[in-house]
């Protein structure tokens, strides 16, 4: 059963070294035993991959990235169409219409095809996590840019579905799936749409950072898990869940109170993993030599959340497993992407110093 994963404990033994006390009036000998087992660690270390331009076969370093994905022959690849690039992640971008549906893989297929195929035999984990926006409710139409290639952070608006029953949210993820592992589907008017794909997918994550993007309360986003939920495995039934992929869990513990009671879900909706994430941020006025002990002192009190999550889940719901599975360390600067005009700021790393990225975690036991 696939169950939590946390930060690992970095250990450093000295064996055979000899201490003295300062006064130099006494010594001891540390030896170390590694003979003994204590525990066997079965935790597995990925990766993200998050789309963007730079992924697409016209960008130059696409071919050297996907031969470097296969080659890592690493487990539970994570892979996010995700909101700056509307094109590149979403594949239905206006509504239906006058006996006309607007379904368009194009931009999209190139991308997960590669991915697909440089993740075969390790079963990776898919999160389109941007809804497509004219399903939900704003006070105008939000449009996405024409250049596929250009970001924006405008594009996830609004709160409550036009539809509020979520069948055509979660009709819409259902399709995505059955565009990738059944050949095609069956568009809202009923016309055919093959894709000849008969791809893997064993775990599918609803949606990301829901406490950020469109700051969903738990009670919607259980609605929303449910309604992905009950669409896909109408379609796939073997497939599993993963969510709900929190930026600020240590801000939320409400969140995983409400999403891991199962009185809180429909009947028979599976609560497969639990997701959540952490970066260490610094703050902007901190120097490269005073940001390393800022890393670390935040790791401590994510691990000091991760347990408290732990409790949460066991209690509630022990048989779901936790995906820590975005981990690292960014500078202050990376916060300030949104704003017009930012040019990200060059990284000093201190002398005598190696940059670390920490990589998402999952564990079996």
């Amino acid at each position: 059963m696939r169950t939590m994963s946390f930060l690992p404990r970095i250990l450093i033994f000295f064996s055979g070294l000899a201490l003295a006390s300062e006064a130099g009036q006494a010594s001891y000998q540390v030896k170390v035993d590694l003979s003994k087992v204590e525990r066997v660690s079965k935790t597995t270390a990925t990766l993200q991959v998050v789309v963007n331009p730079l992924l697409r076969r016209s960008s130059a370093i696409h071919a050297r990235v996907f031969r470097a994905m296969k080659g890592l022959e690493a487990d539970d690849l994570r892979y996010v169409p995700w909101l700056p690039f509307p094109k590149l992640a979403v594949a239905e971008l206006d509504p239906p219409k006058n006996g006309k549906t607007y379904w368009d893989f194009s931009l999209i297929d190139p991308m997960t095809i590669d991915f697909f195929e440089a993740t075969k035999g390790h079963e990776p984990i898919l999160n389109f996590s941007t809804i497509p926006q004219w399903m939900l409710q704003t006070v105008k139409p939000v449009l996405c840019p024409p250049d596929p290639d250009q970001g924006t952070w405008e594009y996830e608006q609004g709160t409550e579905f036009r539809d509020q029953n979520m069948e055509e949210f979660g009709n819409y993820y259902a399709r995505l799936v059955s565009w990738y592992t059944q050949g095609g589907f069956s568009d809202e008017n009923g016309q055919r749409h093959d894709s000849g794909y008969h791809y893997k997918i064993r775990y599918w994550e609803v949606l990301n950072e829901v406490d950020l993007e469109h700051r969903m309360t738990p009670q919607q986003y259980a609605a929303c898990y449910d309604a992905i939920v009950s669409a896909i495995r109408r379609i796939q039934s073997n497939m599993k869940f993963i969510g709900p992929a929190l930026a600020l869990p240590s801000t939320n513990p409400q969140f995983f109170e409400y999403f891991l009671d199962h009185q809180h879900h429909k009947p028979g909706i599976p609560l497969d993993m639990i997701s959540y994430h952490f970066y260490a941020v610094p703050q902007p006025d901190e120097t490269p030599e005073i940001q390393q002990f800022t890393f670390f002192q935040q790791a401590d009190h994510f691990i000091d959340t991760a347990n408290y999550i732990d409790s949460i889940r066991q209690r509630l719901s022990p048989e779901t497993g936790t995906a820590i599975n975005e981990l690292r360390c960014i500078s202050a600067d990376d916060l300030d992407q949104q704003k017009p005009g930012h040019v990200t700021k060059r990284f000093r790393t201190p002398t005598g110093a190696s940059a670390v990225q920490c990589l998402p975690m999952f564990t079996d036991a």
